[in-house]
């Protein structure tokens, strides 16, 4: 089997089939150990491209807590806005 065409859990598979005994952890372990990661290699390149895609996003500094900059100043404002027009209606009575 070649190793970047298939996952950990495929490959676990496979040897849990010809009559291994270890856990799975165990077998990742000796496998590393050995020098074999066992990683599928498409798989593998499709998350790196989203994860780059995520930092590429969350750089870009145009939000506060995950919302955007203008919808909290609009917020803000009418907040604002009605805090004061309360204050002024106590005012008059």
């Amino acid at each position: 089997m070649d190793n970047k065409e298939y996952t950990a859990n495929q490959l676990f598979k496979s040897y849990k089939e010809e009559g291994g005994t270890l856990n799975f952890s165990s077998w990742l372990n000796r496998e590393k150990k050995k020098g074999i990661f066992p990683l599928n290699q498409n798989l593998n390149e499709e998350v790196y491209m989203a994860l780059n895609g995520l930092k590429e996003d969350s750089g870009s500094g145009k939000t506060i807590l995950g919302f955007p900059k203008s919808t909290l100043i609009i917020v803000g404002v009418i907040i604002v806005g009605a805090i004061v027009y309360s204050q002024v209606i106590k005012k008059k009575d």
